[in-house]
């Protein structure tokens, strides 16, 4: 009884689990589809270490023209038109700011409009004890109620908070900082290095070729992922950087 109990539990779970996993799955690749890219986990690849803002540009966009899909570059700071070297579109997350600052403008306007004009008229009389919810008009000197002009300070602040705060949201949303606890692949790359991750989903990826075209762009260090292990592949000189290598 116990096991035919357990074996239900057990099924029942799984299926549960399928269930409200669906719609997380399919926001998230709804994410991908819409904003062309988001930040992707760094388990399976390839990647290779460089030294400059330039070499990491460059190495984007050899990246891109060899037809390699879903890399990603890493960098310590930001690196202003990579993501055009890595043949990505404009970031569409000013479209999450429009919209939703349009959406604070209108809730604005509408909450003040109502307070003085009551456009909303009383629905039920247990409401009557709720004057927010009805109207309040103010007649000073025979001003009309509704005068725009004075709304314009609510205005603002609504669109500049609701579109500020939802920017803020899909930004987390979109680069996924709500894993905070990440093994990062190097620990320079938060330093001074710049680093080219070239996943296994990758098109065109092979490993062998993907290791000989980090060494052709003059990667410094290359290394392989696996299931978030990683080992070192190749350690690349370059005289031009490295002031030991001559000596």
């Amino acid at each position: 009884m116990e096991t035919k109990m357990e074996k239900t539990l057990e099924s029942l779970a799984g299926r549960l689990d399928r269930i409200l996993q669906a719609p997380v799955d399919g926001f998230f690749n709804f994410l991908d589809k819409f904003f062309q890219y988001s930040y992707r986990e760094t388990e399976n690849g390839v990647y290779g270490l460089f030294r400059t803002p330039e070499d990491i540009s460059k190495a984007a966009k050899e990246s891109h023209v060899r037809g390699y899909t879903n890399f990603d570059c890493l960098t310590p700071f930001p690196v202003h038109g990579l993501e055009f070297d890595m043949g990505l579109g404009r970031s569409k997350v000013p479209y999450i700011t429009f919209f939703a600052g349009l959406t604070g403008l209108c809730i604005a306007f509408f909450l003040q409009l109502n307070v003085h004009e009551q456009i909303i008229p009383p629905l039920w009389s247990y409401l009557d004890g709720l004057p927010n919810l009805r109207s309040y008009p103010i007649n000073i000197g025979g001003k009309p109620s509704f005068s725009w002009p004075a709304m314009v300070p609510i205005l603002f602040e609504l669109t500049v908070l609701i579109g500020g705060h939802t920017t803020v949201a899909g930004l987390i949303l979109l680069a996924k900082m709500y894993r905070p606890f990440r093994k990062i692949l190097h620990p320079e790359i938060t330093n001074d290095r710049f680093c080219l991750w070239i996943p296994t989903d990758s098109a065109n990826y092979d490993e062998g070729q993907v290791i000989s075209f980090m060494q052709s762009i003059g990667a410094e260090e290359i290394a392989k992922v696996k299931e978030g292990e990683q080992s070192n592949v190749a350690a690349v000189t370059n005289p031009a950087t490295d002031p030991q290598a001559s000596v």
